[in-house]
């Protein structure tokens, strides 16, 4: 699990990202990123109705981004609030390894776009 302070957990705070964040899309989700002025990168993950009507398979969806998120926090750069939202149910059927990288190619992409 992430760090409270590693988290996006208000609604205000994710509706800021939504309305000023840039976006970087790829098959599967989507990455919003914007600056917060902060010493820390804070993270939320989305996963809505669209991609399915069942509570338990968003959540695991869910789960496992954090968990990828997690392990690989170090490779994000501080100061950033990002979202990170997905666009479809085949993540919950890939395989953990390729979570992670479609992950790193997503940030690979934001890293070299913000340079």
């Amino acid at each position: 699990m992430l760090k409270k302070e590693s988290r996006l957990r208000r609604k205000e705070e994710v509706d800021a990202v939504f309305r000023r964040g840039t976006v970087i899309s790829a098959e599967d989700f989507i990455l919003k990123f914007s600056p917060n002025g902060l010493p820390q990168t804070r993270v939320a993950v989305l996963v809505g109705k669209k991609v399915s009507n069942k509570a338990n398979q968003r959540n695991r969806i869910r789960r496992r981004l954090r968990e990828v998120v997690r392990l690989n926090f170090e490779k994000i750069p501080a100061g950033y609030d990002l979202l990170i939202i997905v666009k479809n149910l085949k993540l919950r059927e890939t395989a953990f390894p390729e979570i992670t990288k479609k992950f790193l190619t997503i940030l690979t992409r934001w890293i070299n776009k913000k340079s």
